[in-house]
């Protein structure tokens, strides 16, 4: 039995990953522990998760790189090697993805908190919270839906990002097909060449040979 690539092992552990970090991330019991203030650890905890995963992007990277000048040297071809380089790109855009994601529901705690502090401070006077308050919960409630709606406008940017970078990356793979089939026909038809120019030099020699003998020929029947 062939020993697995070391590649796909790292790559599936990568993909493996980011996929729990992504599920964790838009699971809908996140943001109720961000509105409860309680989201803190959770999100450090899934920021160095993230941070683990861009380690590992980052060595697989550099083994793409090694392999890109002479793919035959790691029994690759130039294809498998630009398909690498497009998944690791793609994981890329992913991290900085998750780490907007990250960094938008600390953004959005932080206003939860200012909101649950505005509403918990009161009057002296009475019972009930004061104008400057209510205003200041209002404030900050108002701030936090606009977070929340920065969230998803920029969640939905970047999954356009990704389409486009996974478009581009098909194109490149196309244009290098394209590439490679002309770089054939370009070799067969040096060959073709080659082998018309040697068939030339044949008949060229075949012909002064014979403009020899016809020399000679006519010399003997002049004498």
């Amino acid at each position: 039995m062939a020993a697995a690539d070391p590649y796909v092992l790292v790559e599936d552990e990568i993909r493996s990953g980011l996929e729990n970090i992504e599920s964790r991330l838009y699971d809908d019991k996140l943001e109720n522990l961000v509105r409860e203030n309680t989201a803190t650890g959770t999100l450090k905890s899934l920021q160095n998760s993230l941070e683990s995963a861009e380690m590992q992007i980052t060595e697989l990277h550099k083994a793409v790189r090694a392999s890109f000048a002479s793919p035959e040297k790691f029994n690759l071809t130039q294809r498998q090697v630009e398909t690498r380089k497009k998944q690791i790109d793609a994981f890329r855009v992913s991290t900085a993805k998750f780490h907007d994601r990250i960094n938008d529901l600390f953004e959005a705690e932080r206003l939860s908190k200012r909101a649950q502090q505005a509403s918990n401070k009161n009057t002296p006077a009475r019972s009930g919270p004061s104008i400057v308050s209510s205003y200041m919960n209002d404030e900050a409630s108002s701030a936090y839906d606009h977070q929340m709606l920065l969230m998803k406008e920029q969640d939905e940017d970047l999954d356009s990002l990704g389409m486009a970078a996974q478009r581009v990356g098909q194109m490149g793979l196309q244009i290098g097909e394209e590439i490679e089939l002309q770089t054939n026909v370009i070799g067969e038809l040096e060959d073709d060449v080659d082998t018309t120019k040697a068939r030339l030099t044949a008949a060229r020699n075949m012909i002064n040979k014979l403009g020899r003998k016809m020399g000679k020929w006519q010399s003997v029947v002049m004498g």
